[in-house]
């Protein structure tokens, strides 16, 4: 069995999930990406008796199910889940749900901080 760590990543925009899956393989990750907080949600649960996620990193505004309502669902059923919000808002927009989470980044971010978030959330 692979000792990978198993990344969520969730965004409407696909250059932002291709980007970041890019980045994340680079680093021996393995990634599965939805693009909206419902895929997201089946891939949760259609994976949770094979695959548990070490994280899931989502974009907050995306259609049909955004990553605020995505995260309270994995939180109520997934309680010690790791979640990092992405958004192009600012954080004072959005501060009382991302409180919810482990990490923020705020678009467009530095990779460099982003894997120092990664490594602080995985280890």
């Amino acid at each position: 069995m692979s000792d990978k760590k198993h990344i969520l990543v969730v965004d409407d925009e696909m250059i932002m999930r291709d980007l970041l899956t890019d980045f994340l393989e680079m680093f021996d990750y393995d990634v599965v990406t939805a693009h909206d907080g419902v895929m997201a949600w089946e891939i949760i649960q259609d994976s949770e008796n094979e695959r548990k996620f070490d994280l899931v990193i989502t974009d907050i505004n995306m259609p049909k199910m955004g990553g605020i309502e995505l995260s309270t669902n994995i939180k109520n059923k997934f309680p010690d889940m790791p979640i990092i919000f992405m958004t192009g808002y600012g954080i004072e927009k959005v501060k009382q749900d991302v409180e919810k989470a482990e990490g923020f980044l705020a678009k467009p971010f530095d990779l460099d901080v982003f894997n120092e978030l990664l490594e602080k959330i995985l280890s």
